[in-house]
């Protein structure tokens, strides 16, 4: 290890599949060469099991998954100042928990948060106050945020988390696709999918987050045209809910596809992105969508409007109408030239704000200069 560069400690209390996970694994890949990083993770599939091979044992911190366990506070205590770690940066809310309160005991640590959502819908009137307060006390240890759109940036500074001069936006990223050798038609073979029907794609996290009912709602509507499928790509806690769910209301145009490594052959075999979350910080499943030339149906919720403009590259609906989806998917399916012009749009959008080369620069030259 070159003793040279700087030190950081990449903080999650997750390491399953999730926007903060998969955040934190491009910063892995890309300024390995320019920082020694640590990680404190779960030890879970994909992500922790992955770190750990990459970074060695020995740089890797086994974090409980989402919980705050005060045992497991100190040796990351201990592990920190053994390791002479100057910075770190926690991803979430969790990790944010641990990475602020380590200042009180280590004053000279520079403390980096990324929220990736500041997510205050699920709480009761009671619950919602107490995190805003809590977050208020955490802004005192907290030396940056990073904020991934800057409609989190806005809620954030409306709650007073924190002053916006000590905040960052920095857009999430992703690598550009590079465009098909083979034929949508051949991808669908590839992957047993039906050459005839048009596809709706949702890649996510089975959680109330990710408001799946609404999906299925949608889905439904549309169960007596034999044209449409829904693929779902993704597992989590309420895999049995929503299998229980589709069941009940007899639903046979939605195929459950579970975890899987190769999305992008999915996307680019597909033919409109779908997303029905309740709340976001800025979605990678979307910006991944853009960048296969998707056009996407999404929820007016923060995040998701910044990487949909409504009728450029798709269109934006209100979580109380799901008629309004179906009303866009039916048009979008019945109109090949308007599916050109927001493919064309959502390609264009992924170069002009979404390219990993800018994310990286603007998260190098904080971990550089601060």
């Amino acid at each position: 290890m070159n003793t040279d560069k700087k030190k950081i400690i990449l903080i999650t209390v997750r390491s399953d599949i999730g926007g903060g996970p998969y955040h934190i694994n491009l910063l892995l890949k890309n300024l390995s060469n320019f920082f020694d990083f640590y990680v404190a993770a779960p030890l879970d599939i994909p992500f922790g099991i992955q770190w750990q091979k990459q970074i060695g044992m020995s740089s890797f911190f086994v974090m409980p998954f989402r919980s705050f366990n005060v045992f497991r506070f100190f040796k990351l205590l201990f592990f920190i100042k053994r390791n002479s770690i100057g910075i770190i940066h926690s991803h979430g809310k969790g990790a944010g928990l641990y990475s602020r309160l380590m200042k009180i005991f280590i004053s000279d640590l520079i403390v980096i948060h990324t929220f990736h959502g500041f997510h205050i819908q699920e709480y009761s009137f009671i619950g919602k106050n107490l995190y805003i307060l809590l977050e208020r006390f955490l802004n005192l240890l907290t030396n940056l945020f990073i904020n991934v759109s800057f409609g989190e940036q806005k809620i954030c500074s409306q709650y007073k988390i924190f002053d916006k001069k000590k905040s960052h936006v920095i857009y999430n990223a992703i690598s550009l696709v590079e465009p098909p050798i083979k034929s949508k038609i051949k991808i669908r073979s590839k992957l047993d999918l039906p050459f005839e029907k048009f596809l709706i794609i949702s890649v996510l996290r089975f959680s109330y987050q990710k408001n799946l009912p609404l999906l299925i709602n949608i889905a439904e509507r549309l169960n007596y045209i034999d044209r449409f499928l829904f693929i779902i790509i993704g597992d989590g806690e309420l895999r049995k809910e929503v299998e229980q769910l589709i069941f009940e209301k007899k639903i046979e145009n939605i195929k459950l596809l579970g975890f899987r490594y190769n999305i992008v052959e999915y996307l680019l075999a597909s033919d409109i992105y779908l997303s029905t979350s309740l709340w976001e910080g800025l979605p990678y499943s979307l910006i991944e969508a853009a960048s296969c030339g998707l056009p996407i149906i999404a929820s007016d919720v923060t995040g998701n409007n910044e990487v949909v403009i409504d009728c450029e590259n798709g269109y934006l609906f209100n979580l109380t109408k799901p008629e309004i989806a179906v009303e866009k998917i039916l048009g979008l399916a019945n109109s090949e030239n308007r599916m050109k012009i927001f493919r064309e749009n959502s390609l264009k959008m992924i170069e002009d704000k979404f390219l990993l080369d800018n994310m990286m620069n603007k998260i190098k030259d904080i971990y550089s200069n601060i």
